[in-house]
């Protein structure tokens, strides 16, 4: 089975900058430090939204953010304004500004509504007023033309209270389609806040979300649940030979290649950051569900990609991974890190293989 994306062009990371001096190592030291040689190079405040874009730099999370600070590095430098831009289009943050305006229509939409509303309840007392006049006329002596006369202001009152409900409809029909454009709206802010922009899977934050509700249920039900970290062999090797924009290709082929097969299940799979992603398997022991990463990592090591330009062979791509069953009382974080000491134990094996928890 071959993967047949978009047209790609092989095209090979800008250059770090010679006088950013990264240290060696890894882990979150390491890239506090490398973080911190950023800031002082560029002169960037250290602000949150600042280093949280440096952080997913240097940890190489997404790879159109990487290439483009790269290029900004290599070139004129990186300002405040480049790194804030960056962050709201390639991370699919939304903006304070988009936010607010937001909730300014969400207020205006609801005050709208309020004076509608209050409209109506006005013509229907005023509606009511002449009827009760009307009831205490009738009780009364009249001749015909009285009467006539009395039915004719009930007539026009009925008038006048028919074309205030049928202005009041419209207007609730308008209000309606205009609460739904919103929520709509609401609702995209709220899918991108939780979905990696790259790969189309939940990003770290929509990850989490999914862990803890899937241990809440694990709980409430009595049910099993397992957690697999995937990390893609090689992955540097590969981004390093074939360039940002096919490294990016694969990210995205293995996130649907995984989504595929653990969401019709009822799992959920989700980006860690970089190559690794997280497969949530409800209703599976640590055993069970390694035997189904492991058909998983099969299937995806038997395919072999090529390019979508020249149909060239891009080799096969094989991914390693650790597996942890959830354990009553432990947290989402716990719980990866046990599925992560997996990962690095299938490593240490050698690679494309899938290892359980043994702690």
């Amino acid at each position: 089975m071959q993967h047949q994306p978009g047209p790609m062009i092989a095209e090979a990371p800008a250059p770090t900058p010679a006088d950013v001096n990264f240290p060696p190592g890894s882990g979150p030291m390491a890239w506090f430090d490398q973080v911190r040689a950023l800031l002082i190079r560029t002169g960037l405040p250290p602000e949150p939204a600042v280093y949280d874009v440096l952080w997913r730099y240097v940890r190489d999370e997404d790879h159109d953010l990487s290439l483009a600070i790269d290029r900004a590095l290599a070139g004129d430098g990186l300002t405040l304004g480049d790194l804030l831009s960056l962050r709201e289009t390639l991370l699919g943050q939304m903006s304070e500004a988009q936010v607010n305006q937001l909730i300014a229509e969400a207020h205006g939409q609801a005050e709208a509504l309020t004076r509608r509303i209050e409209t109506g309840q006005t013509d229907l007392a005023d509606y009511g007023r002449a009827i009760a006049d009307g009831g205490e006329r009738l009780a009364g002596p009249m001749d015909a033309t009285v009467l006539a006369g009395l039915l004719e202001q009930l007539g026009a009152a009925t008038a006048t209270m028919q074309a205030a409900n049928a202005r009041l409809i419209d207007e609730l029909e308008q209000a309606a389609g205009e609460s739904r454009a919103l929520a709509d709206r609401l609702m995209q802010a709220e899918r991108a806040a939780i979905t990696d922009a790259l790969t189309g899977v939940l990003n770290r934050r929509g990850l989490m979300m999914a862990v803890e509700r899937a241990q809440a249920e694990a709980g409430a039900t009595g049910t099993p649940l397992a957690l697999a970290v995937v990390d893609i062999d090689h992955f540097k090797r590969f981004n390093d030979r074939f360039g940002h924009a096919m490294g990016d290709d694969v990210l995205r082929f293995v996130a649907r290649h995984l989504a595929d097969r653990l969401e019709a299940g009822g799992g959920s799979v989700g980006r860690l950051g970089g190559e690794e992603f997280v497969g949530v398997i409800p209703g599976a022991t640590a055993q069970t569900a390694a035997g189904r990463i492991d058909r998983i990592r099969a299937e995806l090591a038997g395919q072999v990609l090529r390019s979508a330009v020249d149909g060239s062979s891009m080799g096969r791509i094989s991914f390693s991974a650790g597996v942890a069953e959830h354990r009553a009382g432990q947290a989402a974080d716990q719980l990866i890190e046990r599925a992560d000491g997996a990962l690095y134990t299938a490593k240490r094996l050698g690679r494309d293989r899938v290892v359980p928890d043994r702690g």
